[in-house]
């Protein structure tokens, strides 16, 4: 700890997903769901993508209710990938650094 700010050190990745769901009363909240722990920035950006995709899919399978709609589509972040219908974001997949504290 250097002038009372901790030393923050490269930790793990966490992936997550946020959503936007309804609840029995109809109101829309946003739900977190995580998704992963990992060693590398690279392994978390390959799991975010699979998540994307498996979510992208589920999506799509609601979608076919509603033909008029427009179409899904996995936006690349910087974060992740945001799954957008239209100007909506329906779902985000994130990666997250959780850094570590170094003890004094």
């Amino acid at each position: 700890m250097e002038n009372g700010v901790p030393n923050l050190t490269s930790g793990t990745f966490a992936v997550m997903q946020l959503s936007l769901e309804k609840d029995q009363d109809g109101q829309s909240l946003q739900r977190t769901r995580p998704c992963g722990v990992f060693v590398t920035v690279e392994e978390a950006f390959v799991s975010a993508r699979l998540f994307a995709g498996r979510e992208w899919a589920r999506l799509q399978r609601v979608a076919l209710a509603k033909p008029s709609a427009p179409p899904l589509e996995i936006i690349d972040t910087e974060w992740g990938y945001d799954l957008r219908q239209g100007h909506a974001v329906l779902a985000r997949v994130w990666v997250h650094e959780r850094q570590t504290v170094e003890s004094a």
